[in-house]
């Protein structure tokens, strides 16, 4: 309730109105939108056995991948992403969250000569702002990265493409 933010409201015209403490039922729109986030991060942590200290990047990427999805309550085939901007969404570049993945490391950070070339991770986020990938290490350390390698094949799928390419 600062002064700033009430002169947004006179500004626009607008009226704040606060709940009473301990009802949410009478912001049901954010309780549902709220509960359909959590269910979204907690099944998407579970299908890749995430480690639940990571919830909020969980909550972050289920919000991005809601607001590039159609629901009935839109317009027939528009997202939210489209109503907001104009544009329909990219969305070549979204993976599945929690994927096994390696960054691709700079020269500079490769260890000699015979030093690996990538670093193992998994893949968390899309971080605001940029055309990268939010990664945790395996050594524990989170980087933001745009050369990113997703293993997307499950091992029935390796196997498939193995078959198919005898001799290589």
């Amino acid at each position: 309730m600062s002064n700033a933010f009430k002169a947004l409201h006179d500004e626009n015209g607008t009226t704040h109105q606060t709940t009473v403490p301990d009802t949410p039922q009478q912001n049901g729109a954010a309780e549902r939108l709220n509960r359909v986030l959590v269910e979204m991060a907690r099944i998407m942590m579970r299908h890749k056995d995430v480690d639940q200290d990571l919830w909020a990047d969980a909550i972050k990427t289920a919000v991005y991948v809601k607001n590039r999805a159609t629901s009935r309550k839109l317009p027939v085939g528009k997202t939210p992403f489209e109503l907001w901007t104009g544009n329909k969404p990219n969305v070549s570049h979204m993976r599945v969250f929690g994927s096994t993945c390696w960054v691709v490391l700079h020269k500079s950070q490769i260890d000699g000569k015979f030093g690996d070339k990538a670093a193992k991770g998994v893949f968390l986020v899309y971080p605001d702002g940029s055309k990268a990938y939010k990664v945790i290490l395996d050594n524990g350390k989170v980087v933001k990265a745009r050369s990113v390698v997703f293993a997307e094949m499950n091992v029935s799928e390796v196997a498939e493409v193995a078959e198919e390419r005898p001799g290589d």
